[in-house]
């Protein structure tokens, strides 16, 4: 792997605004100025400042269906995905409906394994069986268009709620409400469980115009935001102004223990402290927990967890994710080994602009993971393929900023049709489906397209930081104070900073961290630090 180049964050456009009528210490103005802000304003997370609901389309269309519904008493069955935004999607669903006296409601999640992403038509097919009036697909369903069809030829009514973007055809559902998929809808960064949560909020509003309420009380939806915060961290949504908002008042909540006690036993299990959770323990504590449901066994264990009350329930399926995370993780480290070792030498691997590999017994639920990691090492788009039953190839991949990964398996479909069965995602993560036999075809055919169309600065390896921090300010309390002004996440990184050290002793640390102790020349104490993820080489 090559040595980082180490960069500056650029700052605002004007950081003299973030310093006027402040008093926020200096190193924390020039964090906030090298994410582009320049106003305290910018940094206040109330939920008035939130993007107003009739700004989304087609937002007020599905809350009016859904109120049909609601009236009649008839039965509502929420589709979601098997990852951590569609299991805090589905939930929260769930737990709305039941908020606003509505108890006719269930829910179906695919099964990675048997069913595939979506609502493929298999499960369409099951679905229909049940026979409810309503189904609300949640983090998905925008490339459903067989599914959706199946559904409304059981005269099924379907609103598709989703982030993802879509292909050339919308499904032809009753409602589509999805930012990304309508050019003048706002809330493009939201996650599922943001689409969700707003949905839920229309649909109040405009139950409170018709006076649902004169005779039951109103719900606080805020009680909902435990749910919105975990699912946009753990799905890696840009953490914009309005996303910043919603995660900041759901960590609020977190930490005041308002939340089920099936989350509040994953956090113990987590060994995280709910009084102080930050976004940076949901994204690698807590999430990884739910997902663990999706990748190895049945998501709405994760659900389940999410919505449980009941103390001993709650503990119970909390453990039961808790031993399935243990277990990943095995198998993540296994087949990260031996993903490393097929990576080519370091003069091929420059010239390579991607990385697909394949192994016949990886588990498909890790693929995504690793893919990850080949990402990180390499700072190469990189796919990971498990399978090959009926000679299928089910993979997961992860791109680099400025690659964006779904519109590149796009122009490999359009310039090879059928090499690839079936593909979606986004800018950084898609998952997709081929023939054993085309993989080598497909390997040549997506590294091609990206020589074609990615420019080589993509891959530099930079890494961005905030500066030298002086001694006197390398202390506990400004630690505090910038975890605190979060919350960071995706596109709205953690502090960062750099300086030169001299390594006074390092160890190998529960056989998978690096554990050194440093000092530098500004520094009268020795400080500890930890290198995590390293490679075999650097161990």
């Amino acid at each position: 792997m090559k040595r980082p180049k180490l960069m500056l964050q650029q700052r605002a456009c004007n950081p003299q605004l973030l310093t006027q009528n402040s008093a926020l210490h200096p190193v924390l103005q020039r964090v906030f100025s090298a994410r582009k802000i320049d106003s305290m304003e910018q940094t206040q997370y109330a939920l008035s400042g939130l993007i107003a609901p009739q700004r989304i389309t087609n937002l007020e269309q599905a809350a009016a269906c859904i109120i049909g519904h609601l009236e009649q008493h008839a039965s509502i069955l929420i589709f979601g995905d098997y990852d951590a935004d569609g299991a805090t999607s589905t939930a929260l669903c769930v737990k709305a409906l039941h908020m606003l006296g509505h108890e006719n409601v269930s829910f179906v999640l695919p099964d990675r394994f048997k069913d595939g992403y979506g609502l493929s038509e298999a499960i369409a097919q099951r679905i229909a069986q049940l026979q409810p009036a309503l189904v609300i697909t949640v983090d998905s369903g925008i490339a459903s268009v067989k599914g959706v069809a199946i559904l409304k030829q059981a005269n099924i009514d379907v609103i598709v709620t989703d982030h993802h973007l879509p292909a050339d055809e919308l499904p032809a559902a009753d409602v589509i409400v999805n930012p990304n998929a309508f050019a003048n809808s706002a809330g493009g960064n939201l996650a599922g469980v943001g689409v969700a949560f707003y949905l839920m909020l229309a649909l109040r509003s405009q139950l409170r115009e018709s006076g649902w309420f004169n005779s039951r009380a109103e719900p606080n939806f805020a009680e909902l935001l435990d749910l919105v915060a975990i699912g946009t961290v753990a799905d890696l949504v840009a953490l914009d102004y309005n996303n910043r908002i919603l995660v900041n008042e759901g960590l609020k909540r977190l930490r005041a223990g308002a939340c089920s006690s099936g989350i509040r036993k994953l956090v113990e299990l987590a060994g995280r402290s709910l009084a102080h959770l930050s976004a940076q323990d949901i994204g690698f504590s807590l999430a990884p927990r739910i997902n663990a449901a999706g990748r190895l066994d049945d998501m709405s264990i994760g659900v389940q967890t999410l919505l449980a009350e009941e103390e001993s329930s709650a503990a119970r399926l909390a453990a039961e994710l808790e031993d399935m995370n243990l277990y990943r993780r095995e198998l993540q480290t296994q087949m990260s080994e031996q993903a490393i070792a097929m990576l080519p030498q370091f003069e091929l691997a420059q010239q390579q602009y991607s990385h697909v590999l394949y192994q016949p017994d990886w588990h498909e639920g890790i693929v995504g993971i690793i893919a990850s990691r080949i990402k990180d090492i390499s700072n190469r788009p990189a796919i990971s393929f498990a399978g090959a039953e009926n000679g299928i190839l089910k993979g997961s991949g992860r791109s680099v900023s400025g690659v964006h990964l779904r519109d590149m398996l796009d122009l490999v479909d359009k310039a090879e049709p059928g090499l690839i069965l079936r593909f979606g995602g986004h800018a950084m993560a898609a998952g997709l489906s081929i023939e054993q036999r085309q993989l080598e075809r497909f390997r040549a055919s997506f590294e091609q397209v990206l020589q074609q169309q990615v420019d080589p600065a993509c891959f530099a390896n930079i890494v961005l930081s905030d500066g030298q921090i002086e001694a006197q300010d390398m202390t506990l309390e400004l630690a505090k104070l910038l975890r605190n002004a979060g919350p960071w996440g995706q596109k709205f990184p953690a502090p960062s900073f750099d300086g030169e050290f001299k390594v006074l002793d390092q160890r190998v640390l529960a056989k998978r961290y690096l554990k050194f102790v440093l000092s530098s020349k500004n520094q009268h104490q020795p400080v500890d630090a930890i290198f995590f993820n390293p490679t075999e080489e650097q161990l």
